[in-house]
């Protein structure tokens, strides 16, 4: 979208250092400079990781049209410069004022977990009945949402907005910038605990989407989850319920695992009744699939377009994602992030295989618990012990926690094993690369979990396959 030099200055609360040229337009906004087109704006992010204050020169002389920045920086002659007080800040007053232009209606997602499945759900089901954007990879916080939101074409009809947080108030100052029409909590659960302290501390933080939404938009109530329906409701709120367990106006039945062909339940909604599916292991999807029925019913597509847009669905990479291999082993991927109740999820999927294959739980740290991260570490590890597990790989710095709990709670110590490089990994892996077997990859995104799930596949001769 083109902006005026004199739109930015007023939208961002900017003070120019120069006196601006009037007639002046920006073809475009960057705060990446590896992306940066002519004739855009440049704004200068500043974060704990990186300063692009640092790049303005790159900028300009990639052909920048102006500057917003929060510190001095060397004026260079004809570049207009804009200072504002705080540019992320800035930047999130420029896209709120982008949405307020477009025709597209919104829904924002937030949530411990299922943030990104239930997005991508909803847009497959949206897209069978209109021009629908949505939140792209994870870019769900203070510079993603606005990068998403500037991005949005000026003809879509809905954009699916996920929107996640790690700090206090980041979901309020987000769903500011969005002013969604529709808000979704998937669930409430114990994550970035050093942050938000305590389980409530999350519900009052995920609970801003609901309270910062303008009144008129209507909320989706998971039924399921009793953290969610103790966040505090207006009663002229407009509501759609959804459930796997309990009455709601969007149900699922109780989900039935079939394995690698996934799960399969029944949506009702409408008073109509419709099996599906779901191309994906792990009873946990079909809560995310319902939640994603729930937005599309809301938006008037049919109970057979969403079958179909949930019969063709893929897994998200990292995300409990199947990949085959050239043997009869099968690595599950879920290495983009991990929390206590996400874990036990993924092991209780990976135990639907235990009658059929050797299963093998490859675990790492679950980070930001907190005070309380021994006692969730040993959870988990009596979690593989009741599921059954036949073979645990631990790494990372709560190895002695997880065995600690898996140990007290029956699990044979001589199936268990820790490593800290790809020769020890494999060489306890070796047996079971080449027999029935299902391999979970689940830890902190900070870990770097995904380099493991690409060390088993380096031991196959063939290109590994995803489902």
């Amino acid at each position: 979208m083109n902006w005026k030099l004199m739109e930015i200055i007023e939208t961002a609360g900017a003070t120019p250092a120069t006196s601006p040229d009037h007639s002046l337009i920006l073809r475009g906004i960057s705060t990446d400079t590896r992306t940066l087109r002519k004739g855009e704006l440049f704004v200068a992010l500043k974060g704990v990781r990186y300063d692009g204050h640092q790049f303005v020169k790159e900028a300009v002389s990639k052909g920048a049209a102006a500057i917003l920045a929060q510190d001095p920086t060397p004026i260079v002659q004809g570049i207009p410069h804009l200072f504002v007080p705080d540019t992320l800040r800035a930047y999130g007053k420029i896209a709120a004022a982008y949405r307020r232009k477009l025709k597209a209606r919104f829904i924002a997602i937030t949530g411990s977990m299922g943030k990104t499945t239930v997005k991508e759900m909803a847009h497959a089901i949206l897209s069978k009945k209109y021009k629908a954007a949505k939140t792209e990879k994870n870019e769900n916080n203070q510079v993603g949402v606005p990068k998403t939101i500037l991005g949005i074409p000026p003809d879509s009809d809905v954009a699916v907005i996920e929107m996640g947080s790690n700090i206090p108030g980041e979901i309020a100052l987000l769903t500011e910038i969005v002013q969604p029409d529709k808000a979704l909590v998937t669930n409430i659960a114990p994550v970035h605990l050093e942050r938000f302290v305590s389980l409530e501390g999350v519900r009052i933080e995920k609970g801003a989407l609901f309270w910062r939404s303008p009144r008129r938009a209507i909320r989706f109530i998971n039924r399921d989850d009793t953290n969610i329906l103790k966040i505090p409701y207006l009663p002229d709120w407009p509501t759609l319920s959804f459930a796997t367990e309990e009455n709601a106006e969007v149900k699922g039945s109780p989900p039935v695992p079939m394995g690698l062909k996934g799960t399969r339940f029944t949506l009702s909604a409408r008073e109509e009744h419709i099996e599906i599916i779901l191309p994906l292991p792990g009873v946990h999807h079909v809560r995310n699939a319902v939640a994603a029925a729930a937005i599309g019913i809301s938006e008037g597509v049919s109970v057979s377009d969403i079958k179909t847009a949930l019969e063709s669905f893929k897994a998200t990479e990292g995300r409990l994602e199947p990949i085959f291999t050239s043997s009869s082993c099968i690595v599950l991927n879920d290495t983009y992030n991990a929390n206590p109740v996400a874990t036990a999820m993924a092991i209780r999927t990976l135990a639907t295989f235990n009658l059929s294959h050797t299963t093998v739980a490859i675990l790492g740290d679950m980070l930001e618990l907190g005070e309380s991260s021994e006692t969730y570490h040993e959870k988990i590890g009596a979690e593989c012990a009741r599921q059954g597990i036949h073979l645990l790989g631990l790494t990372g710095t709560y190895c002695d926690a997880i065995r600690s709990g898996a140990i007290e709670n029956g699990f044979d110590k001589d199936r268990i094993f820790t490593f800290e490089n790809a020769r020890q990994l494999l060489q306890h892996l070796g047996p079971y690369l080449q027999q029935p077997s299902v391999i979970l990859v689940k830890g902190s995104f900070a870990l770097n979990m995904s380099q493991w799930v690409k060390v088993i596949l380096s031991a196959f001769d063939t290109e590994e396959g995803h489902v």
